[in-house]
C-alpha cells in the first residue's frame, strides 16, 4: 500500500453481503482474509481473535507464510497492542517501530502493516491485519476502508451469535439475513460513495461532506451493533435491569426528541400529548426509552410522507398506559399475532419501506414483560394505520415506594 496508488475499485458491499451470509466464526475469518487482501491490494492479511490474554492467529491469506495456527501473549505482538487499546495501528516500516517484535518477522515478507481492532458489542474480540512487502504509508482513506470492513466483521460476528439461537428455524434465518444485508447495504452504500469521492475529488467542500458521511455511517454501524447486542442479551434472558422510581413521561419525551429529525426527514408529523399528571412507575429508564423508541422507529418507517404519528400517555386503573398511533400502512389480521415473535418479518412488506431485522417489537414486548406489564398491537387492516399500546404497572407512592433504592433484576427465559 502506498500513497501513489489507489486500492482496487470499492467492493465493500459485496464483502458485507459475504459476511452477512456467514453462519460460523470460521466462515467469517475465511471471508475476511480472502476478500480484504483482494480489496485493499495487500500482500497478506491475517485474522486474529482474542482469547483471554493471548492473540490467536486463526486465518491468513498471503504471498508467504505468516503465523496461522499460532498464538502469542497480547503484550508480545502488535495485534495485542491494537486490541488492548482498541486503536488502529499503522506501521510504515516495521524496522523503525519499537512495538514490533522483529524476531517474529524475520522469516516473513512483512515490511509494513496496518492492524485494525474488531469491536463486537462493546468488546474488542479480534483484529484484522493487512501487510505489505515494502515500506509504505497508507492514506487516511485506506485506513478508513479497513476500519469499515472491521466494523462489518463485528456485525457478522454478532450475527453468528444470534444465528446460533435461531438455527432451528431456517426460514427465519433467511429472512433475518436478508434484513441484515439490507441494513448493512444501506449503511455501506454512502460510505463506498464517499470513499470514492475522497480518492477522486479535490474540492474542499466536497471532501468535507464526504468525511461527514463516513463519520455518520460508521456511527450507524455502531448503533446497529448495539441493536443486535440488545437482541442477544435481552431475548436470551441475560440482561440485568436496574429499577428506580421514575416518571414515565421522561423516557417517552427523550425517545420522541431523539426522533424529531428523522420524522422531519420522512415528512411525518410527530406529536406528543403531554400528560397532565405524573406517570410514576418502577422501571429501568434506559430500557423503557428503548422500547418506546423501537415503536416510534416502526411507525416512522411504515408511515408515508404527509402522515402522522401521535403519542399519548396517562394513568388508567392500576397501570400507566402509553399509546402510539400512526396513519401508516396498517397490518393485516393474519400478521398481527406474530409481530412479537423474535426476528419475524412479514413476507410481503410495503413497497419502498426500509429494511428491518424483525427485532424491534419482540424487544418491546420483552421489556414490557420485565416491568410486569405488556404490549399490544392493533390495526384495522391494510391502509388503516396501527396502534401500539404499552401498559406498565403504576407505582403506588403511598407505599413509600419512592424511598426505595434501585432494584436489580435478571430476567430469565422461561
Amino acid at each position: 500500500m502506498s500513497s501513489d496508488r489507489h486500492p482496487p475499485e470499492m467492493e465493500i458491499i459485496q464483502i458485507v453481503k459475504l459476511l452477512a451470509s456467514c453462519d460460523a466464526v470460521e466462515d467469517v475469518v475465511r471471508v475476511l482474509a480472502s476478500a480484504v487482501r483482494s480489496h485493499v491490494g495487500a500482500d497478506g492479511v491475517t485474522v486474529v481473535m482474542r482469547d483471554g490474554d493471548r492473540s490467536r492467529y486463526l486465518e491468513e491469506n498471503a504471498i508467504g507464510a505468516l503465523w496461522k495456527g499460532r498464538d502469542f501473549p497480547l503484550e508480545d505482538c502488535i495485534s495485542g497492542w491494537a486490541m488492548q487499546r482498541n486503536t488502529q495501528v499503522v506501521v510504515p516500516d516495521i524496522r523503525e517501530d519499537p512495538r514490533i517484535p522483529l524476531p517474529l518477522y524475520e522469516a516473513t515478507f512483512v515490511r509494513s502493516l496496518v492492524m485494525t481492532p474488531i469491536e463486537c458489542a462493546g468488546e474488542v474480540v479480534g483484529a484484522l491485519g493487512a501487510y505489505w512487502s515494502q515500506p509504505c504509508t497508507p492514506t487516511a482513506v485506506e485506513c478508513e476502508t479497513l476500519q469499515a470492513i472491521a466494523s462489518s466483521a463485528a456485525l457478522a460476528l454478532v450475527n453468528v451469535r444470534l444465528l446460533a439461537e435461531i438455527r432451528t428455524d431456517e426460514h427465519r434465518k433467511e429472512r433475518f439475513l436478508d434484513g441484515l444485508a439490507n441494513e448493512l447495504g444501506a449503511l455501506v452504500g454512502p460510505l463506498r460513495t464517499s470513499l470514492h469521492t475522497q480518492r477522486n475529488s479535490k474540492d474542499v467542500a466536497v471532501l468535507r461532506r464526504a468525511d461527514e458521511v463516513i463519520t455518520r455511517q460508521l456511527a450507524d454501524h455502531a448503533r446497529l451493533i448495539d441493536h443486535l447486542r440488545d437482541g442477544s442479551t435481552l431475548l436470551s434472558g441475560k440482561d440485568a435491569l436496574s429499577f428506580w422510581p421514575i416518571d414515565l413521561a421522561d423516557p417517552i419525551a427523550r425517545a420522541i426528541d431523539a426522533r424529531r429529525k428523522d420524522a422531519t426527514g420522512a415528512e411525518v408529523e410527530l406529536g406528543f400529548r403531554t400528560p397532565s399528571t405524573p406517570l410514576p412507575v418502577l422501571g429501568d429508564e434506559r430500557r423503557l426509552a428503548q422500547a418506546i423508541g423501537h415503536v416510534l422507529d416502526n411507525s416512522l418507517r411504515f408511515t408515508p410522507p404527509g402522515g402522522r404519528v401521535d403519542v399519548s400517555a396517562g394513568v388508567v386503573g392500576p397501570c400507566v398506559v402509553v399509546e402510539i398511533r400512526d396513519s401508516g400502512v396498517g397490518i393485516s389480521a393474519d400478521v398481527l399475532p406474530r409481530l412479537f415473535e423474535p426476528f419475524y418479518r412479514p413476507e410481503q412488506e410495503p413497497e419502498n419501506s426500509a429494511a428491518g431485522l424483525g427485532l424491534g417489537l419482540s424487544l418491546v414486548a420483552h421489556i414490557a414483560r420485565m416491568h410486569g406489564g405488556d404490549a399490544r398491537v392493533d390495526s384495522a387492516g391494510a391502509g388503516q394505520g396501527t396502534r401500539v399500546t404499552l401498559r406498565i404497572p403504576l407505582l403506588d407512592l403511598r407505599d413509600d415506594a419512592a424511598d426505595r433504592g434501585p432494584q436489580r433484576a435478571t430476567v430469565s427465559q422461561g
